[in-house]
Formats: C-alpha cells, sequence, structure tokens
C-alpha cells in the first residue's frame, strides 16, 4: 500500500498541473470574451450617441426651416400692414399676429440655441468615445494576439502533462480501487484527491482525525479518508 500512496501522490502531482493548465484554458478565453464585450458595448452605446447626434441636428434644421418660414410670413403681415392703414380692424389683426410671429420666432431660436448646445455636446462626448474606443480596440489586439500564444503553450503543456499522466497511470504501480477511488476524487475535489496528515490535522479541510484514524495512516496498510473531505490522507514523504 505504501508503494500506491507513493504512486498516487506522484500522479496527484501531474494531476494538480493539468487542472491549472485547464484552468488556464477555460480562465484565457473567458477573459478575452469578457473584453470584447466590454468594446462591444462601448460601440452599442456609440451607435446610439450617434442616433441622439442625428436627431438633434435633424430637430435644429426642422427649428431652421420653421424661423425661415415664420420670418417670411412676419414680412408679408408687416407689407400687408403698411398697405392697410386705413383699415383699423385689419391692422389690428395684422398686429397681432407679427406679435405672434414675433413670440414663436424668439422661441423657436431659444430651442434652437438649447438644441445646438446639447448637440455640441453630444458630438464632443461621441468623439471621445471614439478615441476610447480605438484605444481599447488596439489593446484588445495586443491582448488577443497575447492570449494566442498563451493558449498555444498552455495546450502543448497540457499534451506532455497528459502523456506523462498516462504513463504514471499505466504504470501498474497503483492498486485498481485505490486509482478508482482517486480518480473520483479528483473529479469531485476540484483536481487534489490526496490530503496531507500533519499530526491529526488534514491539511486541505484543517479537520481533525481521530487517533485510531491517525494510527491506520501511519501503519499504511491501507487506504484512509478524511472524514470530512473524504481525501485519502498521506503523512509528509
Amino acid at each position: 500500500m505504501q508503494d500506491t500512496l507513493r504512486a498516487l501522490r506522484t500522479l496527484q502531482e501531474i494531476d494538480q498541473q493539468i487542472f491549472r493548465v485547464r484552468e488556464e484554458l477555460r480562465r484565457l478565453p473567458a477573459e478575452r470574451a469578457q473584453r470584447r464585450a466590454q468594446i462591444d458595448t462601448q460601440r452599442a452605446a456609440r451607435e446610439q450617441m450617434v442616433a441622439s447626434a442625428r436627431d438633434l441636428r435633424f430637430r435644429i434644421h426642422e427649428i431652421e426651416d420653421l424661423t425661415t418660414q415664420q420670418r417670411q410670413r412676419m414680412r408679408k403681415v408687416e407689407h400687408q400692414a403698411n398697405s392697410t392703414r386705413s383699415d383699423m380692424a385689419l391692422l389690428a389683426a395684422y398686429q397681432h399676429e407679427i406679435r405672434t410671429l414675433k413670440r414663436e420666432i424668439s422661441s423657436s431660436e431659444e430651442e434652437g440655441l438649447a438644441l445646438v448646445d446639447q448637440a455640441e455636446a453630444a458630438e464632443a462626448d461621441l468623439a471621445r468615445l471614439e478615441a476610447e474606443i480605438e484605444s481599447a480596440e488596439a489593446v484588445f489586439g495586443e491582448f488577443s494576439g497575447n492570449v494566442e500564444r498563451e493558449l498555444a503553450q498552455a495546450r502543448q503543456r497540457l499534451e506532455r502533462l497528459q502523456q506523462e499522466r498516462r504513463q504514471r497511470h499505466d504504470s501498474g504501480n497503483i492498486e485498481p480501487d485505490a486509482l478508482a477511488l482517486y480518480e473520483r476524487l479528483l473529479e469531485a475535489r476540484e483536481g487534489i484527491a490526496l490530503a496531507e496528515l500533519d499530526g491529526r490535522i488534514c491539511q486541505m479541510c484543517f479537520m481533525e482525525v481521530t487517533p485510531n484514524q491517525y494510527v491506520r495512516v501511519v501503519r499504511g496498510t491501507e487506504v484512509v479518508q478524511c472524514p470530512s473531505c473524504d481525501r485519502i490522507l498521506h503523512l509528509r514523504a
């Protein structure tokens, strides 16, 4: 059984490396996808800002057209008022319309100026966001290239480790029942199926084993599991 435990510890060292490499193979694409999503969110915000700025400019153009029409109408009414000095009722109507048009023109001009300020602020924000996106895309391109290189290296490491694991796994130095238990625990305990026993304390879950369990581990004639985390217990090599 001592040979089995030593072989399992060696296998555990390889498996821990394999789990770390697999985690890296998961982490790197996930991080890249997260960064890509952040830039895509910025791009979506940019499209909304473009649409908003375009709507503001369109509204400003509408107000300018309306103001032009109102001025043209006011000049026409002023001309008509000057031509009808003898008809006081009609003159009063024209003057009332002129005053109304002046108020409408003033109101439109104020609205137009406010919209121009909004449009200029929106366009300035848009320019800043576009610069941020351009910078983020450049950084992402470099990051993505680094990710591809790191992934390629990780895949190579994983292939070497898996080959070494197969050799250790098929060496015949591990009893079948112990190996089957180890494999189940490896998946259940995220790559760590063994736990060192320091005194009577499991160094993975830090729970204390009973004196009887400690003696059984010391004897090394059987596989003993931690009653708390189920890992296979062993003494320091």
